[in-house]
């Protein structure tokens, strides 16, 4: 599924692709591989906006990642 967003969105006049994940975990690197990149931290994020904690491998997820792919910075 992300790779038809990635594909979707590079066909269009659209110049960057945003997500947000977690500070940590297999979702980082999932991203990371097809090229997103760090662009921003949302503090306390997950500690806000949900009222029940989320946990990944036992360590509570408080901050979220914005991680971006920039496709004027891309090469294919």
């Amino acid at each position: 599924m992300l790779q038809h967003a990635i594909i979707s969105t590079r066909k269009t006049r659209v110049k960057r692709l945003e997500v947000g994940t977690g500070t940590f975990g297999y979702q980082l690197a999932f991203y990371q591989r097809e090229g997103f990149r760090v662009d921003a931290i949302d503090k306390d994020y997950f500690l806000i906006n949900y009222e029940e904690p989320i946990y990944e491998d036992g360590i509570q997820l408080k901050d979220m990642l914005r991680l971006v792919l920039n496709f004027d910075e891309d090469r294919g």
